[in-house]
């Protein structure tokens, strides 16, 4: 997992099924687990159910006037949506699956930190877009681009995995598949505790905007 200290929240909207549900995003690599069957393994279920429309988005992005800054992650801290999975099976790469984080700090250190180049990969860390307390959109990974967002993580049959068994960092992710959007915390969420004053206005409103955008562009379904 990278030092990063994100907070997973919450919610997945998915491409194969209604409702909302939490990712299981691991706070240390697993214990090595028997191989799963090959569909599983390949995330096959993934498949959008809804046809991608990007004329529609475009078209709703600008009668909402949705604005992003443009504030590009460090290159290390994104790849790209892999076609196979650690065996060469083809796998899912489009995005299926909608991701909501929060930072648990500011939105300072946390830009300052996904533009940063981190070699190493369990320092990398990203987000598709950052929402500040006001509820202006950073981008920072591409939608075509892999967020590094959910390190070791599951959903169904989502999770992908990448490298080998034999390999420490083996442990399966639904970055392939995921679009990623935090929300900057409040003052008194900025650490471990276990509740905090809430996200503001603009901030939900700007949200369901991007995921609407994106529910559009992907054909992903709520």
């Amino acid at each position: 997992m990278p030092a990063f200290p994100v907070r997973p929240v919450a919610a997945v909207l998915l491409g194969f099924g209604l409702g909302v549900a939490a990712v299981v995003v691991a706070d240390e690599p697993p214990q090595p687990t028997p191989e799963l069957p090959r569909e599983l393994a390949q995330g096959e279920g993934l498949q959008p159910l809804l046809s991608p429309d990007p004329q529609a988005a475009r078209r709703c992005a600008a009668q909402l006037a949705v604005r992003e800054r443009p504030t590009p992650a460090d290159p290390t801290n994104y790849g790209e949506r892999r076609p196979t999975d650690a065996e060469g099976g083809l796998v899912s790469n489009q995005p299926s699956v909608i991701v909501l984080h929060e930072t648990v700090m500011s939105l300072d250190d946390t830009l300052r930190f996904f533009q940063t180049p981190h070699p190493r990969d369990a320092d990398q860390a990203s987000y598709h877009l950052l929402l500040d307390r006001r509820g202006m959109a950073y981008r920072l990974v591409p939608d075509e681009k892999r967020a590094f967002g959910s390190g070791w993580s599951a959903w169904g049959d989502a999770s992908i995995r990448h490298r080998p068994l034999s390999s420490p960092l083996a442990g399966g992710s639904i970055n392939n598949v995921a679009l990623h959007l935090s929300l900057e915390s409040p003052n008194d969420g900025r650490g471990d505790g276990d509740a905090h004053d809430g996200y503001s206005k603009g901030q939900y409103e700007r949200l369901a905007e991007h995921v609407l955008i994106w529910q559009l562009r992907w054909g992903i379904p709520m």
